[in-house]
């Protein structure tokens, strides 16, 4: 089979929408977006390619595997970043990352997402996974109903700034998420001053303010489709993402526009 000779089909993407719809719990919905994948990239032609998300914690970043030529796992890699739902992609054991695509639809060795080059998505990558190392089985923890960062969540955010330090010249954006109780726009407006306050810590411990934005999105991006605490606990949550400053100014304009 060709790879990437085939195309998600209407009955692959109709499952992916029923996932978010229905599955109950963060653990069933993750089950179902790492079998959809698993699907898409079949039927992109990557056969001899896993799919795995990591269930502890719940993540929708897709980890491939498979015993395949180097320029097999970056056409699957390039492949997966593209799917919906995932929040992204890597090479297990390896530093791949995706590449975007050229007008002619094949990966450019110099353009990657977003247009970065391949020394920028390898910083990228590498400082995205030093944030992840961090935060790894740990969770930051406000009061309820406040931005009030516990003693805890104050050493996180030690951890967290120490591993971006080394970043030099890439950005972070933090994302502040809400369970769905209580009045959405309190929500978002909460979730916006949770990551206010994170970000005003990171600068706090050195980061430039200008390569660190906040956004709050209430309950607008559950992981968790549930009713109950345990839902509610998945969902309420911070997090990090690394990207180059450019891609951070625009973020900032897009939000601005769309005030």
């Amino acid at each position: 089979m060709e790879v990437g000779g085939k195309i998600l089909t209407g009955a692959v993407a109709t499952a992916l929408l029923a996932l978010v719809g229905h599955y109950v719990t963060g653990d069933n919905y993750i089950s179902g977006l790492e079998k959809t994948v698993q699907t898409e990239m079949q039927a992109q032609g990557f056969d001899d390619v896993t799919v795995s998300l990591s269930r502890d914690p719940l993540s929708r970043k897709a980890i491939l595997d498979g015993d395949v030529a180097d320029d097999v796992k970056q056409k699957a890699l390039n492949a997966a970043a593209g799917i919906s739902g995932l929040s992204g992609a890597a090479w297990a054991g390896s530093d791949l990352v995706p590449q975007a695509s050229n007008s002619d639809g094949e990966s450019g060795d110099n353009a990657g997402q977003n247009g970065l080059d391949s020394e920028t998505q390898a910083a990228v990558a590498k400082c995205q996974g030093g944030v992840d190392k961090a935060i790894e089985g740990k969770k930051l923890s406000f009061r309820s109903g406040s931005a009030y960062i516990s003693p805890a969540s104050n050493k996180i955010l030690d951890e967290v700034a120490a591993a971006l330090k080394p970043c030099s010249g890439l950005a972070v954006a933090v994302g502040g998420h809400t369970d769905d109780n209580g009045n959405a726009q309190v929500n978002k407006i909460l979730s916006q001053e949770r990551a206010d306050r994170v970000r005003a810590g990171l600068v706090e411990r050195g980061l430039s303010e200008n390569l660190v934005s906040a956004t709050g999105f209430g309950a607008e991006q559950p992981l968790s489709a549930a009713d109950g605490p345990d839902a509610d606990a998945q969902n309420r949550r911070i997090e990090f993402k690394v990207q180059a400053a450019n891609e951070t100014k625009q973020n900032d304009a897009n939000s601005q526009q769309g005030e």
